[in-house]
């Protein structure tokens, strides 16, 4: 199928192919697609990684030293090594290094490692959520205008059906030329109202095909599927109600919990870092003592005489109360925003529910029946305009009331953290 979009500017036809979508399809395929969904799922992955190298233990060094390089006539003789002349009256030094980490600082970075995890998770199950809304506003956003751009073009040809018959008219005499006129402008405002919805369609074009990862040169078509039924699903739920899902499962809220326990987990491990690290060290030499093949073993640790680690511990618990407040204030503006899209949506549905489905379904008929009663002089130009007007405004507010309930829906959906 191909659909040809005209451009004013230029008066040149541009064929493209077009895709027809339900919403389901188009949001299957949003899924699978998306590019930037697929980058920030690489994160947990990356947070996984982190994590395997958190419980990897510190690599012991080995180190070979003292290695004498030449004799001299006061070097005592010395057999070579494993009964054999290499390394005779020679000697040479070796140690064996490892550190053991103290107050569990392992298990802890371990444990940060997690926390990033769980965030990277949150964080992306929030990016999910947000990228969804937008996506299915952007859907609701192009039914809209394509539903409306559709009643336009019908409402187009019946005004210029209507022009044709009354220029024929005004050269006949029969009509004066200020009549004319004032249907040339209705015209010519009719056009421009297409030329403006075009350029808000192509606008949504551009960002669908962006999200779902489709072809610049084809055109996307949403099949309108608004249903009632979604309505009074929606309208058992209570503010209380609503207010306790955002609480429990509102994704920001998650991620900005997800950062406290980063942070927590942080200063766990800058407490943990005040304790030094203990070296524990084997150690070999040969003919360097006063024996042959000398073996030895080491203890070291720091003392923590000057740094206890106090500054970075005092940062950790700033970061742990920061997140803390953003915490909750992320909740409280969560609350916040229930309630007005909550009561904003009520708002547009109780507009909804108050247009009679039954003279929307014969609007486009009475606007062709008024342009046949105006041809036949029945009705004045004025009470024809009055007509025309008062029936496409009908129109586009029935379109804009179900654009506005879809979207403000969404809004509810990621603010709650579900489908409602």
């Amino acid at each position: 199928m191909q659909c040809c979009i005209y451009s004013a500017a230029c008066s040149q036809q541009v064929t493209l192919d077009t895709l027809t979508f339900t919403s389901q399809q188009a949001e299957q395929r949003f899924l699978e697609k998306n590019l930037p969904l697929l980058a920030e799922r690489l994160n947990i992955d990356k947070a996984e990684a982190k994590i395997l190298q958190a419980k990897a233990w510190p690599n012991p060094s080995f180190e070979i030293n003292d290695i004498q390089l030449y004799n001299t006539p006061a070097t005592d003789a010395s057999p070579g090594l494993m009964g054999t002349n290499f390394w005779q009256n020679k000697t040479f030094g070796a140690q064996l290094e490892q550190m053991v980490q103290l107050a569990g600082k392992r298990k802890k970075n371990i444990a940060f490692e997690t926390k990033n995890r769980e965030l990277a998770e949150r964080s992306f199950t929030d990016f999910l959520m947000s990228l969804k809304v937008e996506f299915r506003q952007n859907l609701s956003e192009l039914a809209y205008l394509q539903n409306v751009s559709g009643d336009m073009l019908y409402q187009q040809e019946i005004v210029n059906n209507l022009l044709k018959a009354q220029t024929a008219q005004y050269e006949a005499g029969n009509i004066s030329q200020s009549q004319l006129f004032r249907l040339q402008a209705l015209g010519i405002k009719l056009q421009a109202d297409i030329n403006e919805m075009a350029e808000q369609i192509s606008l949504r074009q551009q960002n669908l095909k962006t999200y779902m990862l489709i072809d610049a040169e084809q055109y996307i078509v949403i099949k309108n599927e608004f249903s009632s039924d979604a309505l009074r699903k929606f309208k058992l739920y209570t503010l209380q109600q609503l207010l306790l899902q955002s609480q429990q499962h509102n994704t920001a809220i998650k991620s900005a919990e997800g950062e406290t326990n980063v942070s927590i987990a942080n200063l766990a491990i800058e407490k943990a870092n005040a304790v030094p690290d203990l070296n524990l060290s084997l150690s070999y030499d040969r003919n360097g003592n006063n024996q042959l093949d000398f073996v030895g073993a080491g203890v070291a640790i720091d003392l923590p005489v000057f740094n206890r680690n106090k500054g970075n511990v005092k940062a950790a618990q700033y970061e742990v109360s920061r997140n803390q407040l953003l915490q909750q204030n992320k909740t409280e503006s969560v609350r916040n925003a229930v309630v007005k899209t909550w009561t904003d949506l009520n708002r547009d549905i109780k507009l909804y529910e108050s247009i009679n489905q039954d003279y929307l379904n014969k609007l486009n008929g009475m606007i062709a029946a008024v342009s046949n009663n105006f041809t036949q002089r029945n009705i004045s130009l004025l009470e024809f305009l009055d007509f025309f007007e008062s029936f496409r405004d009908s129109k586009e507010k029935y379109y804009e009331a179900v654009k506005n309930i879809s979207i403000k829906k969404e809004d509810l959906n990621y603010l709650t953290g579900q489908d409602l």
